[in-house]
């Protein structure tokens, strides 16, 4: 470093004959290849967009860990172009959440879908609502209801179940 300062001292001090001195960044850029330095200028970073944020390859952490990744899409949901069909009796709770203004229940299909239930409504993954599908939830309960449009009733539970504690 210090021989690099005192080669960067000479050369501007060896071109005070006649004529303008050089700039800084010359004067640097040419110690810099007499002395076998990198060339990037100064403070130039290497780092790229995606070698920073990796945020795009992380697993969803509503799936169990032995499914690795971001769930692929699927074939069937190609295909089929009508209404999406959803079995409510294939369906698991897996969490409720509490905001100020509405409360949130999330749930996950037997076909690796997730679904949101907010205001009434259930919404599949893609925040489209599930024609058919109403629900409510029952916050202190700790209780969710799905009701179809033929008004078939599905009760989920969060939580250990009186029934699980008894068991031995």
């Amino acid at each position: 470093m210090i021989t690099s300062a005192f080669v960067l001292l000479l050369a501007t001090a060896g071109s005070a004959k006649a004529g303008p001195a050089p700039s800084p960044i010359a004067a640097a850029s040419a110690v810099a290849a007499s002395t076998g330095a990198a060339h990037l200028p100064i403070g130039a970073s290497t780092q790229t967009v995606s070698s920073i944020y990796t945020g795009d390859r992380v697993r969803d952490p509503f799936l169990p860990a032995a499914m690795g990744g971001a769930r692929s899409r699927r074939t069937e949901d190609a295909k089929t172009e009508g209404p999406e069909v959803v079995d409510i009796h294939g369906m698991m709770l897996r969490g409720i959440m509490k905001d100020p203004k509405i409360d949130y229940a999330l749930f996950t299909s037997e076909g690796g879908g997730s679904y949101l239930l907010r205001g009434g409504r259930l919404y599949n993954e893609r925040n489209k609502p599930v024609p058919g599908i109403t629900g409510a939830i029952k916050l202190k309960q700790k209780t969710v209801e799905l009701i179809t449009s033929d008004k078939d009733v599905q009760v989920f539970r969060l939580g250990e179940d009186e029934k699980d504690k008894e068991k031995p």
